[in-house]
């Protein structure tokens, strides 16, 4: 593949933290030149996550405007006109109020996609509620099973709701783009209703049937399957599910009336699944990593260590595929999708990080005058 998919789509983003920047930040992975419309503070997601900041807005041009100065919004008027795409992320209603809503800036670019990222979507009586990951996984049902189970619940770490937007806002972008465009459209995504899609696999019977959760059907509380830590006191996910995995890793663990008749076959193992993992916590606990990893890599048993980010940025393995790409401001995650003989068609003469500045914006049309002026009367950033 020699041009990027998405050459010459200029996308206008208006978006803070973390769901629309993560959403953009994929199209100028795939080739969009993205121009960011941040509040004269920046980000507020540079304060108190700046290595966050940096990832997202990898390659980007961030401007940073006064919106509600008319010479503002005016600016951002003639950017959105330039662009194919439009992404924000306010409260309902926000954008409108900003003069930057969808029904503003439709009138400024014909087949304009917008797309708006919020918590609960652009209607509904949920619309105008506050709300962070944590609310939409809550809502959107991705403890359900958990619940079910009746387990300890924990916070999670990687931010489902937020991310799974910005994945489900690029991938109806760029089904927009693929396809003949001769009106605007809106995209309306809700975090919530994404959870809701990418957990709903854990309890689809539940939902079809309108019974309460078989925690006995998922595998995902099968004994062997489960973080398990070892006599180094070091964390590993092991995940022998199926009745080969784990007749192999009952024999490699020297635990082989594990695997005797009923329990070689998984329904059996779910009946009595507290006692046999009780089994087998205590079995690898009297292991160091090192043996546990080599005795399951013979037995060809899934178990993957939990690793700390150094650890995963020194992986051969990731290494090897280059996923990590080295700047002068130090080591990116780069796209994950190998593209024919690369991955990230972003530009790389933008500065990276960001500059807590403005950028200058005589590539978009802007003269260096207008500029001035614009920053001489509180209109956009200095």
């Amino acid at each position: 593949m020699t041009s990027p998919p998405l050459q010459g789509v200029r996308v206008l983003d208006l978006s803070l933290y973390l769901p629309g920047p993560y959403c953009t930040r994929l199209l100028s992975d795939l080739g969009a030149e993205v121009v960011k419309v941040e509040p004269l503070a920046g980000d507020p997601v540079a304060g108190f996550m700046p290595g966050a900041y940096a990832f997202l807005n990898r390659a980007k041009r961030i401007v940073r405007v006064n919106l509600k100065h008319d010479l503002g919004r005016e600016l951002v008027h003639e950017l959105a006109a330039e662009c194919a795409v439009v992404v924000e992320g306010f409260r309902p209603g926000v954008a409108d109020r900003l003069g930057v809503g969808f029904d503003a800036v439709r009138q400024l670019t014909p087949g304009l996609i917008y797309c708006s990222i919020s918590g609960y979507g652009q209607t509904g009586p949920d619309a105008a509620r506050p709300g962070h990951d944590i609310g939409y996984e809550a809502g959107g049902g991705a403890w359900a099973a958990a619940l079910a189970a009746g387990g300890e619940l924990s916070v999670p770490h990687v931010p489902v709701g937020d991310v799974g937007g910005a994945l489900f806002g690029a991938i109806a972008i760029c089904a927009h783009l693929a396809g003949p465009r001769t009106e605007a459209v809106h995209l309306d995504v809700s975090l919530q209703e994404v959870v809701t899609h990418m957990s709903v696999a854990r309890w689809a019977a539940a939902l079809r049937d309108d019974v309460e959760v078989d925690v006995s059907a998922l595998a995902v509380y099968a004994p062997g399957m489960g973080l398990f830590r070892t006599q180094d006191r070091r964390w590993v996910a092991l995940a022998a599910v199926e009745d080969k995995f784990w007749i192999a890793m009952c024999a490699a663990l020297e635990l082989p009336e594990l695997a005797d008749a009923p329990h070689q076959a998984h329904a059996a193992r779910m009946r009595d699944r507290d006692l046999l993992r009780r089994r087998l916590v205590g079995r690898i606990a009297e292991l160091t990593l090192a043996e546990l990893q080599r005795a399951l890599a013979q037995a060809d048993v899934p178990v993957d260590l939990i690793r700390r980010p150094a650890e995963v940025a020194g992986d051969p393995h990731l290494r090897e595929r280059a996923l990590f790409l080295q700047t002068d401001e130090g080591t990116h995650v780069d796209f994950p999708v190998v593209q024919g003989d690369r991955r990230s068609f972003a530009a790389v003469t933008l500065p990276d990080p960001p500059s807590r500045e403005s950028a200058d914006l005589s590539a978009l049309g802007v003269t260096p005058e207008r500029q001035a002026q614009l920053r001489a009367c509180g209109a956009l950033a200095s």
